[in-house]
């Protein structure tokens, strides 16, 4: 019997060491970031610094759930406040609130884009359709969008070089809309679930993140698939449950928020952040699940200049 107990011990050790070295297998540990984080299960917002850990902060959200974050020059960050309705910026240097603009009329706000000249676009779910709604610098409203009928469950928007809007919704469609609400361009995206965001890249392609089908496809302009990064299965040592908010850094490598679910511990079930190259090699990830629960929201700070920077 207790020879029986010493082969299972070894066996399972055996089991820990073999799937340590095969998460190593898929990352450098020479990568290293200095990054933002939206923390949606424990509400939070979370600054992690690899390069000096010292550095890392957290700011406690007690009044109701964030979905979205931009940054938007003079280290200022704006929230989309789902609850309230509205938005929020904080002082990164203090990390106190500089402003909000809260109405429940916009409740269930998912997205917040900030324009250049001031503006803000807000993006919400209502019961039968999303709703963009645009205020002027001053917060007050400029125009209520028409809603596009039988779509809702929007999650991040974002503009294009032409200034037109882009997000998923319905599941798998990817849509883009001038600021009037006319529908410009919609397509089905297969195998995903929840397309929580949609975003153009410099050469005009989109890359979309396909929530449950935990993969990045791009798109050209005729709607025709390029290539992926990820998918099911995930490789070995590794657990993809959804992918979220996305970035692409100057070396070109893809970095995804891995959300896990609502629950505050959700994050111990799979990676919270991945990074593939430009050949969909996983690079780097990112697992704490003691210090956030489920990210749904990345921004990768140290190759950006956030002294002047919109999303």
């Amino acid at each position: 019997m207790k020879r029986k107990s010493l082969i299972v011990l070894g066996i399972n050790f055996l089991t820990v060491i073999f799937l340590a070295v095969t998460v190593n297998l898929f990352a450098d540990d020479t990568i290293k970031h200095k990054f933002l984080l939206l923390d949606e299960s424990r509400k939070q917002i979370l600054l992690v610094d690899q390069f000096e850990p010292k550095n890392d902060w957290v700011i406690k959200l007690t009044d109701g759930g964030v979905w979205d974050l931009q940054l938007i020059g003079g280290h200022k960050l704006l929230v989309a406040l789902t609850d309230k309705g509205g938005f929020r910026e904080y002082d990164l240097r203090t990390r106190q609130v500089v402003r909000e603009v809260a109405d429940a009329k916009y409740k269930q706000t998912m997205t917040a884009i900030r324009f250049q000249d001031g503006k803000t676009l807000l993006g919400c779910n209502k019961s039968k359709a999303y709703q963009f709604y645009l205020l002027d610098a001053d917060g007050k409203l400029i125009n209520e969008l028409p809603a596009e009928s039988k779509k809702k469950s929007i999650r991040i928007a974002r503009r294009t070089s032409r200034g037109t809007i882009l997000f998923g919704c319905n599941d798998n469609w990817v849509n883009e809309i001038d600021l009037t609400g006319k529908v410009l361009r919609e397509f089905k995206v297969p195998g995903s679930r929840h397309i929580y965001h949609v975003m153009e890249k410099p050469d005009g392609n989109l890359l979309v993140a396909g929530g449950y089908g935990c993969f990045v496809a791009e798109y050209d302009k005729d709607n025709k698939e390029v290539r992926k990064w990820g998918g099911l299965p995930a490789p070995d040592g590794l657990t993809f449950i959804f992918f979220s908010k996305m970035q692409i850094l100057k070396n070109g490598n893809l970095v995804v928020a891995t959300w896990t679910g609502h629950g505050a511990n959700d994050s111990k079930k799979g990676i919270q952040l991945v990074e593939f190259d430009a050949n969909g090699k996983v690079v780097w990830t990112w697992h704490n699940p003691k210090l956030a629960g489920s990210i749904n929201n990345i921004i990768v700070l140290d190759d950006l200049d956030t002294n002047n920077f919109y999303e």
